[in-house]
């Protein structure tokens, strides 16, 4: 609900960033919002305080004289603001309030419990959800979670912190018993259908993009959002997929029934990091990412270099 003042910091910010930015559309990118959000915010912030705030028809857009007095006047409040809320997490007063984390599939699945646990020791409060990769920094952007794990690093934006938490390969997979050569995947799409991850997913983009660059157009007979499923299907013969370690673990390797090979195109890999809003989280986005870390090297590479040696050194953990 808008304030009796006629603006608020989410209206200030939106305006700071775009007199700063020179543009509507440069401010939307930056704050990961719609452009027709931030015009609507900027006509609804003039209408209220009654005066216009830029210059009409200037590129840049420029400020009016009373757009240069509450530009001054929203970057300190804007400012103050952002302290308040670092004193307030790290200034010693106890747990954080409440967390909200948006995780991969296949990490909540595979350290998802003892996850939740460190979270437990530092909020007195906490949601955790999954989902599509995308979903996720859009979500962080538009502050309906605190912090993402994703392999969505999401570059283009400033004002976040990164901490990296695995690097793994892709790697080929087929059914147990098949017989033929794995070096060949033209050959092999012959043999076997190509089951593959939904084209929304991030992980299936990864996918499709490395196919092209290989010149590999393989029918689009199957696609599946949940690696358990495609990995079953895999292991009961229906056909042949491309996926990760993680989601192994995460399917269960051990009863999958399938082949794991290298892939034999050039390497194909992934980033899961963690990313949160700069300055808002005190030391506890760090400490997140360290301990994910630490339960991927106890539980996730553990249980892979027992089964698949030849894969464990192609896993990172961090950097």
């Amino acid at each position: 609900m808008r304030s009796g003042f006629g603006f608020d910091l989410r209206s200030m910010e939106i305006f700071v960033e775009t007199l700063e930015q020179g543009s509507q559309s440069a401010a939307a990118r930056r704050l990961g919002l719609k452009q027709s959000s931030v015009s609507q915010c900027l006509a609804n912030l003039e209408h209220a305080l009654g005066v216009a705030l830029f210059k009409r028809h200037s590129r840049p857009l420029e400020p009016t004289s009373a757009g240069r007095l509450f530009h001054d006047r929203a970057r300190r409040m804007l400012e103050e603001a952002r302290a308040t809320r670092r004193e307030l997490i790290s200034g010693g007063l106890g747990r954080l309030h409440q967390v909200r984390m948006a995780l991969v599939d296949s990490l909540a699945t595979a350290v998802g419990k003892p996850l939740v646990e460190v979270i437990k020791r530092h909020t007195g409060d906490y949601t955790l959800t999954t989902g599509l990769s995308h979903m996720h920094g859009h979500a962080l952007l538009t502050r309906h979670v605190d912090i993402i794990i994703s392999d969505d690093r999401l570059e283009n934006y400033d004002g976040l912190e990164r901490h990296p938490v695995l690097g793994e390969p892709f790697v080929m997979v087929v059914p147990e018993g098949f017989v033929g050569p794995l070096d060949n995947l033209r050959w092999l799409a012959r043999q076997l259908d190509f089951v593959r991850y939904t084209p929304q997913s991030l992980i299936g983009q990864s996918i499709e993009r490395h196919l092209r660059l290989n010149r590999l157009e393989l029918p689009a007979r199957l696609h599946l959002d949940n690696t358990f499923a495609l990995l079953r299907l895999v292991g009961a013969g229906v056909g042949w997929t491309i996926t990760t370690p993680l989601c192994l673990y995460q399917a269960g390797l051990s009863s999958l029934g399938v082949r794991v090979a290298r892939l034999p195109t050039e390497p194909l890999s992934r980033q899961l990091t963690l990313v949160a809003r700069r300055d808002e989280l005190g030391g506890l986005p760090a400490r997140l990412a360290g301990d994910s870390r630490q339960l991927l090297r106890r539980h996730f590479l553990a249980e892979i270099t027992d089964a698949l040696p030849w894969l464990a050194e192609q896993i990172h953990l961090g950097d």
